[in-house]
């Protein structure tokens, strides 16, 4: 049975875009079959993540009116930059972004998957809101994505308790751009906002964290990583949030935040 994931984090450029192509790489290499959906209808950019230069164009199944996603290097994916370009602005309305949603999720000819990844929008619209509930009993879980930094945390509660709204199980979490490597091999963080430690906020509440993604050009230390990442995805037993779980979460994560205050001055 095809497990279908959404990568999502209410943030913006939090890396939700690489890490679906890298998850996806990953099972693939580790003799999985794939899918990748492009939801995010507003800055479809997974074709980029793919090394493709220009989005490639739309395939149409004309007998049953269908979509086919197009392939790279055994990977199946489908964007909606595939059908009006990759630099006009997209203004359309909500429910014409939602009726674009639907038809990505029910009206395409997928091949047999293990694995269908869906790479989403950093927002809790009635876009997002419709998007997991046309997922609804079809959906695996969700994998977040997160910088571990204490501009990130707070909207860490706010995908959490949206995540807990819409009662969708939690695979678990990414830290992304975790760290950098020195030439010397020595880890660093490269922000000025200060490092917070979201794998024991994780721990403290039962959220598996997959990995710690480092930000580096060496695609080799990253390969690694998300092939553990994977092999733990495989593994995961989706949970759903309760309110106890966040009433502690948020207490964490405001003495966090307290501390990486007082730290800056």
């Amino acid at each position: 049975m095809m497990r279908r994931l959404v990568v999502s984090s209410l943030k913006g450029g939090t890396g939700k875009t690489s890490t679906t192509v890298n998850l996806g790489k990953a099972l693939q290499r580790a003799g999985y079959r794939v899918g990748l959906l492009d939801a995010d209808a507003t800055a479809p950019t997974l074709f980029k993540a793919l090394g493709m230069n220009k989005p490639p164009a739309l395939g149409v199944d004309s007998r049953q009116a269908k979509l086919r996603p197009f392939e790279v290097d055994g990977l199946y994916a489908l964007t909606l930059a595939s059908h009006y370009g990759e630099n006009p602005a997209v203004l359309w309305d909500e429910p014409t972004l939602i009726r674009a949603m639907r038809e990505l999720i029910r009206d395409v000819i997928w091949p047999e998957l293990d694995y269908l990844i869906l790479d989403s929008p950093p927002s809790s619209s009635g876009f997002m809101q419709a998007l997991f509930d046309a997922l609804a009993g079809d959906i695996y879980g969700t994998v977040l994505v997160f910088q571990p930094s204490d501009i990130a945390v707070a909207d860490l509660v706010r995908t959490l308790d949206f995540i807990k709204i819409k009662r969708v199980p939690v695979v678990g979490l990414i830290s992304n751009m975790a760290y950098c490597i020195s030439p010397k091999g020595e880890k660093f963080w490269p922000f000025i906002s200060p490092n917070v430690d979201i794998g024991d906020i994780c721990g403290d509440h039962g959220i598996p964290q997959l990995g710690e993604v480092p930000l580096t050009p060496q695609q080799g230390i990253i390969d690694r990583e998300f092939d553990k990442i994977a092999q733990r995805v495989v593994d995961a037993k989706p949970l759903v949030l309760k309110d106890s779980m966040l009433t502690k979460l948020y207490k964490r994560i405001a003495k966090e935040t307290v501390k990486s205050v007082v730290r800056r001055f």
